[in-house]
């Protein structure tokens, strides 16, 4: 998808694409809380999208607390609730070119294992299914920022190519392989230290200071497709949390 056009050939299902550009108007202040959206009839004839299609974006947006409908009246622009805050994260690539850094994405392992009972817990499977793991070694600059560790349900019928792990977003490899996209993401940070096997590879020494964010994504019907791990240098990078949710009506 490019700017506020919508990719027919994409493999981001059209709904979402539009929640996208909606989304994007409304944090960045085009849309403002209280403002009437276009109607469904409008919406549907600017992006060529059904009405249908154009209701699921709406249903999107509504559970995300960005807009509110009311009966016969339309759908408007949630006004901020400034008593709560997010941790937000910028896809990797996207937020060290932001910070001027060239960015770097190393595969170190990629194999099918059986869940174990944390991530069967995570991905709402029995223990011992199989899960597609992953772990990437991310670098800004060739200085290693970041580890990740992402699992996901496993699809025999449909491989993942290694370098679709290396260079797509977890998202974008989740669709891939399963069908199902993710719509919604839930994360939680901590602070820890760097075990032996990871301080070596973010060339750190054991016991440093490390911020930890577990991350799990939902499919539209809530259901958990993806969770990974980080482990970022605490000497390297910093989460910013931005007052951004927007909730309920008047």
């Amino acid at each position: 998808m490019a700017g506020n056009k919508i990719d027919k050939n994409s493999f981001v299902p059209p709904y979402y694409q539009l929640a996208r550009i909606l989304e994007r108007k409304i944090l960045s202040g085009e849309l403002k809380p209280g403002d009437s959206l276009p109607s469904e009839t409008d919406l549907g004839r600017e992006y060529e999208l059904s009405r249908m299609t154009v209701r699921k974006c709406l249903n999107v947006l509504a559970e995300r607390g960005l807009v509110y409908a009311r009966q016969g009246r339309g759908t408007f622009v949630s006004r901020p609730a400034l008593d709560r805050a997010v941790f937000t994260m910028e896809e990797f690539h996207q937020d060290m070119h932001r910070r001027g850094l060239r960015p770097e994405a190393r595969l170190i392992a990629a194999r099918v294992l059986r869940a174990t009972r944390e991530v069967a817990a995570r991905l709402a499977l029995a223990e011992g299914e199989r899960v597609l793991h992953f772990c990437r070694l991310l670098l800004a600059d060739k200085i290693p920022v970041a580890l990740e560790r992402k699992y996901m349900r496993y699809n025999r019928g449909r491989p993942v190519l290694e370098n679709e792990l290396q260079y797509r977003a977890f998202a974008e490899v989740i669709a891939l392989h399963n069908e199902v996209l993710p719509v919604r993401s839930r994360m939680m940070l901590q602070a820890g230290v760097a075990a032996e096997e990871d301080a070596l590879l973010l060339q750190i020494p054991p016991g440093s200071p490390v911020l930890c964010v577990e991350q799990v994504l939902f499919a539209a019907d809530d259901n958990p497709v993806g969770y990974g791990f980080f482990v970022y240098r605490g000497d390297r990078y910093t989460l910013v949390s931005e007052v951004r949710p927007l909730t309920g009506g008047d």
